[in-house]
């Protein structure tokens, strides 16, 4: 909180893409998170390409983290590529956002709705028109979801 007011608004806490658990873990990951934000009144970054990968890597449900984390504080999705190293995922934001992850990103925009999205592509930058069409993805998945919504109710 007291960043928070040193900045005079709400920041927003990232979910980590993780590689190791700990034996005495009393909090999954989404409840640890949401505990935090509840604490400090902060919103949530949440990062489907991490909870995907972190998922893999520790055999739980993606779903299940969606349903953990509280609406009401997600204030950002970011999408990003990961490398498969065999036994788990590595976040390397180095390549475009692979199918399981833009349907987990379909999953999150259906829980959430329309919240602002952001491709990471740190290495391996590709010209800004790849860039574009990555982020065009984004927002079709997001019509798609919510216009099927729209036409259910």
């Amino acid at each position: 909180m007291l960043v928070q007011e040193a900045l005079g608004r709400q920041i927003l806490l990232e979910n980590v893409s993780s590689y190791l658990t700990y034996q005495a873990d009393a909090l999954t990951e989404w409840e640890f998170l949401s505990e935090i934000a509840r604490r400090a009144d902060c919103g949530i970054l949440l990062d489907v390409n991490n909870i995907y990968v972190s998922a893999r890597n520790h055999r739980f449900d993606p779903l299940a983290y969606l349903d953990g984390v509280p609406a009401d504080r997600i204030g950002q999705f970011h999408l990003a590529g990961h490398s498969d190293r065999g036994a788990y995922l590595f976040d390397t934001h180095d390549g475009p956002v692979c199918a399981e992850v833009w349907k987990l990103y379909e999953e999150a925009v259906r829980r959430f709705g329309a919240v602002s999205t952001l491709i990471e592509w740190d290495e391996g930058v590709p010209p800004l028109g790849v860039l574009l069409k990555e982020s065009r993805r984004a927002a079709e998945h997001e019509a798609r979801v919510l216009h099927r919504g729209r036409r259910a109710s």
